[in-house]
């Protein structure tokens, strides 16, 4: 039962990050000013590391 609901809760937040990563996909195409683009390029790489590691987790279920 703990695994299904782990499963779950993990599947959810892969989820949420998919939606943030496409939305700041969306918004460095949007943005010309260098500090915002750079924003958005770390922020990129920071949702693809985390997606990275919670598909990881959820594969070590």
């Amino acid at each position: 039962m703990k695994e299904i609901f782990l499963k779950q809760k993990l599947k959810e937040e892969i989820s949420e990050v998919e939606t943030e990563l496409s939305n700041s996909y969306d918004m460095i195409e949007l943005v010309s000013e260098e500090g915002i683009l750079d924003f958005y390029a770390y922020l990129i790489k920071a949702y693809e590391a985390k997606h990275r590691y919670l598909l990881k987790k959820l594969k070590e279920i």
